[in-house]
């Protein structure tokens, strides 16, 4: 009679192999620090043990990844027994898998010693000059030991692997498919909760390794493999072309104010200094409103007055009535209002490429401000979480999970009246407690579908405007309409909470859409914002606060890209610069403009905004237009050429320079947080 045991062979032998696996990538991660540890700081010391935590979980991935292959032919071999005689196949496989990612592992070892830098997909552009980088790699590494070490490292996992196999097979029962379905499926199950990585509504993302401020904190974390294949897609889909930004340099350095030009070396840095006397200790908090479309607002839709408290506001603070999104997109905002660089990625989100998740950003200028990130839901979002947490240095992340009073409403996580309740007692208590300026960010993303009101509301009601009306005034349906009722509410909410606090004189609040939405119909905006599809881009953006004494209205058109260097501006700091963002407030006013970038069409639109006029560029067709006019879909070019012209080269090159700029405005040191 066969022995039976309660866990099947090759259950058993399964996840013998992911534990071998993990096991060994561990190794390397230890040998890793142990090597490269020159690069460590005696500072981070103490996010070791996060980052070896999360490592763990990435190796634990790639682990499973490996081991599905074997997983599958087990379980094949549960109902067709025949099969076993391939045995010797998978293991020769698994032999050259092994090796390979050994392989993997070398040239990761090999391209960090050299550059700094973790192996990406990039790594397969030598293979365009491939006996070139073939010499240099024989001139410079121990070739023929690493052969040597690849094949016994394949051999021996062979060996293994078909060991492993032969226990797996032992006992004449595991080949019977009856009662073993369950072990079957539940081994598929936990292999898939490993590859997940983490108990939330988003799984592990490559932007888990980017918790730390710290370069070598952060690439000791990644996993080289599963870094091949997280950038393989953008390396083959995105990247710069340096020729065009030159060809642009002259105007874009102009527009931007750059003090030394260098078209050789494409230097758009910029030192922006203040005295002493202009020092403001001002608290700020920006606030990005989800969808706060100009075309939806009051103050384009007065009768049915969708946003009077953004008003209430509006009326009594800094409103800017022509500003601009560069882009339609919740991530694109994120990237581009907290890096200043317009998010002109033809490819998902900017956010989202681990290739440039490392950027400059001006706001750390203030090391003395505690800083702060609220979002209702997960910053896994998106991957704006690498973005954020590598390069807001010091950053406190409150998201799902981190919340005191934590009620979700929706996908979205918890309603904006809970994530304005929340952060108001965050920044109270800590107020209180730490007597430092903070910088603040609160995203909201209740004005989404599916438009969910929560329960404990504030006492807001829905009003029934109908279909008719709400379609011709911007909205798909009277939900969205009540949507943005709603938000609107949850904003006035906010500002009765912090209109008691004693930091409130002593902050200023900048209010603005993270993008435009389009609406067909929209009888309530100038056709040709409809038409060039300019309500995708057109925000309203307020400032204000305790240190807003003076209400304005400015026309002036500007861009989310703007607003930090404003803010810097307000608060009298001095910082530096590559990027594409300018104090718009400045006393030397810089030039009006805003590039705008329709990614979600194809081919993709570039288009510059200036005064009343729009340049737009779409699949070799461009052209100048007066974007309020009867006339608006009239081409003007040949009528203002030097107007065209000069729009042109400011749309063109801003956007050559914005890809330029994602590869090119790295932090320059472990200081410069």
């Amino acid at each position: 009679m066969t022995k039976r045991t309660f866990v099947p062979g090759w259950i058993k032998s399964y996840f013998t192999f992911i534990a071998a696996n993990w096991l060994v990538f561990t190794i390397f991660r230890v040998i890793f620090l142990f090597v490269f540890r020159a690069a460590l700081l005696p500072a981070n010391y103490h996010e070791l043990w996060e980052t070896f935590y999360i490592g763990a979980k990435f190796d634990a991935r790639l682990a499973c990844a490996l081991a599905i292959p074997l997983g599958l032919f087990f379980g094949l071999c549960l109902l067709f027994r025949v099969l076993r005689k391939f045995r010797g196949w998978m293991a020769a496989f698994y032999g050259l898998l092994e090796a390979a990612v050994l392989l993997v592992y070398f040239a990761d070892f090999a391209h960090y010693a050299y550059i700094a830098m973790r192996i990406n997909y990039s790594i397969f552009k030598y293979s365009e000059n491939a006996l070139i980088s073939l010499q240099m790699a024989w001139e410079t590494y121990p070739l023929v030991w690493a052969v040597i070490g690849l094949l016994l490292w394949g051999l021996g996992w062979g060996l293994w692997v078909n060991r492993l196999q032969k226990k797996a097979f032992e006992n004449g029962d595991a080949y019977y498919w009856k009662g073993r379905l369950a072990w079957f499926f539940g081994g598929l199950l936990a292999t898939a909760a490993l590859m997940f990585g983490q108990i939330s509504q988003y799984p592990l993302r490559w932007s888990n390794a980017y918790h730390s401020t710290n370069n070598f904190i952060c690439n000791l974390t990644l996993n080289p493999a599963l870094n091949i294949f997280d950038t393989a897609r953008f390396v083959k889909a995105d990247s710069y072309d340096k020729e065009k930004t030159a060809a642009y340099y002259d105007e874009v350095a102009k527009y931007l104010g750059v003090q030394n030009p260098d078209k050789e070396k494409l230097n758009f840095g910029r030192t922006v200094t203040a005295s002493a006397s202009a020092r403001k200790d001002y608290n700020v908090v920006v606030i990005f409103m989800e969808s706060l479309a100009w075309n939806k607002i009051s103050m384009t839709n007065p009768d049915i007055d969708p946003t009077p408290f953004v008003k209430e506001l509006a009326d009594r603070s800094i409103l800017f009535t022509h500003f601009f999104a560069p882009t339609s997109a919740t991530a694109r905002a994120v990237f581009a209002t907290v890096t200043s660089i317009p998010d002109v990625t033809s490819f998902k989100t900017s956010s989202r490429n681990p290739l440039v998740v490392d950027q400059h950003l001006v706001v750390n200028a203030l090391t003395d401000y505690e800083k702060y990130y609220f979002i209702g839901g997960s910053a896994s979002w998106g991957n704006i979480r690498g973005i954020l947490e590598h390069n807001l240095a010091g950053v406190h992340m409150y998201e799902e999970g981190a919340f005191e009073n934590e009620h979700r409403n929706d996908v979205w996580g918890i309603s904006d009246l809970d994530l304005f309740r929340e952060a108001d007692r965050v920044l109270t208590e800590e107020q209180k407690e730490l007597k430092k300026p903070f910088f603040a960010f609160i995203q909201t993303s209740g004005y989404h579908r599916p438009y969910t009101i929560p329960d404990d509301n504030a006492g807001f009601e829905s009003k029934d405007i109908g279909a008719e009306l709400a379609h011709k005034r911007s909205f798909v349906s009277v939900e969205e309409y009540n949507s943005l009722r709603f938000s609107d509410h949850a904003l006035r909410e906010f500002f009765k909470l912090v209109e008691k606090q004693d930091w409130y004189e002593n902050t200023i609040f900048f209010i603005f859409g993270d993008h435009g939405l389009a609406a067909p119909q929209s009888e309530n905006m100038p056709r040709g914002y409809v038409d060039l599809n300019l309500i995708n881009h057109q925000i309203p953006l307020i400032i204000t606060g305790g240190p807003i004494k003076k209400a304005r209205v400015i026309d002036d058109v500007a861009s989310q890209v703007d607003i930090l260097p404003t803010a810097m501006g307000l608060l009298g700091r001095s910082y530096t610069t590559r990027a594409i963002g300018r104090d718009v407030l400045a006393k030397d006013k810089p030039e009006p403009g805003a590039l705008v970038y329709g990614w979600a069409v194809s081919p993709s639109v570039i288009g510059f905004v200036q005064g009343d006029y729009y340049y737009h560029s779409q699949g070799g067709k461009e052209g100048l237009y007066k974007y309020k006019a009867d006339n608006y879909n009239e081409d003007i070019s040949a009528k203002d050429p030097e107007r065209f012209e000069h729009m042109k080269n400011l749309a063109q090159g801003l956007y050559e320079t914005s890809r330029y700029q994602f590869y090119h405005n790295q932090k320059k040191t472990e200081q410069d947080n």
